[in-house]
């Protein structure tokens, strides 16, 4: 066996020359008795792990090495190497700018609390719920980009959902970051209705229900009687707003479509729950009602959700 000079150690408190095999240390006293210390070779690992207890990280892996510093319980620290002493299992680890060894019965693999999905491309605009900080990245530890102002609207393009939370990354101004989206609700857009456009839409509703029970009359277009479009058109031309075709899906095409309706807008209709095929249309009167020539007269009839014709609506058109 070949012997090499290693560093200092001590026995019977009296300082020794240790010398290293590949698998030993071998400690000599003064009196020549000779310790055995069993020491592997250092093991490059990488990893993060969590002290169990207060733990001392030392110069070199044993017990009687220099203190370097005192890790509290919980401290999360980044391993480099591994290596056995004597039976114990030691980790070079790196904390706060400090390196050293300590002992791996004091320490657990680090599993990050937070469970981070992929972003996911998204489009559309944001209202705050109240004063918000966008920040850097997902998380409530990541530095703060700015902080908007309840009512700030934002420009949303990602989402991601950490650790049960949702976050959206977002645009304001010049700044893009992340907002949580619990403080978020989605944006609609008023639209501003001159008062000459309320008083004409208000015609249309005037004009139409001056014929409630009139007869339905298949391709009826006068007050003797009327199908679902010549109502229509017939109150629009009398309200001032011009000539409708008379047919619905025709009306639909010569109509700008819109997601909400306003008094006196179009509502077109489909035959089935579901369906897309326009075969009827009606007059959007307020307060989820229609005015339409429908079963057997011109009458007032609820769109409200679970009524008759909530789930048969296609979509709405507006000549403004």
């Amino acid at each position: 066996m070949t012997l090499s000079l290693g560093l200092g150690a001590l026995v019977n408190n009296q300082p020794q020359q240790p010398t290293q095999t590949n698998a030993t240390n071998v400690l000599q006293d003064s009196a020549n008795k000779i310790t055995m210390v069993s020491s592997s070779k250092a093991t490059k690992i990488s990893g993060k792990y969590k002290t169990t207890a207060a733990l001392n990280m030392r110069k070199g892996a044993s017990t009687s090495s220099t203190k370097i510093t005192t890790l509290k319980k919980g401290t999360v620290v980044t391993a480099t190497y591994k290596k056995k002493v004597s039976g114990t299992t030691w980790y070079k680890v790196k904390h706060g700018g400090k390196t050293g060894w300590v002992s791996g019965s004091y320490l657990k693999k680090y599993k990050s609390t937070t469970s981070t999905a992929k972003a996911t491309k998204i489009s559309g605009k944001y209202k705050t719920k109240s004063v918000l900080n966008m920040r850097k990245s997902a998380s409530l530890k990541s530095g703060k980009i700015t902080t908007l102002k309840k009512g700030a609207v934002v420009t949303a393009s990602y989402k991601k959902t950490v650790s049960g939370t949702t976050w959206y990354k977002v645009k304001h101004s010049s700044k893009t970051g992340w907002v949580s989206s619990s403080y978020l609700k989605k944006y609609k857009k008023t639209t501003t209705v001159s008062s000459s456009n309320l008083a004409l839409r208000n015609k249309v509703i005037s004009v139409g229900s001056q014929y409630l029970g009139v007869p339905y009359v298949w391709g009826g277009m006068s007050p003797s009687g009327f199908d679902c479009s010549g109502f229509t058109a017939y109150a629009y031309k009398k309200a001032g707003y011009g000539t409708l075709p008379h047919n619905s899906r025709s009306q639909r095409a010569v109509t700008k479509k819109v997601s909400s309706p306003e008094v006196g807008d179009l509502i077109f209709f489909t035959a089935t729950p579901g369906g897309s095929t326009i075969t009827h249309v009606g007059l959007y009167a307020g307060n989820n009602k229609v005015l339409h020539a429908a079963g057997d007269k011109v009458q007032y009839q609820s769109v409200a959700k679970g009524s008759y014709w909530e789930p048969r609506i296609v979509s709405y058109g507006s000549l403004d």
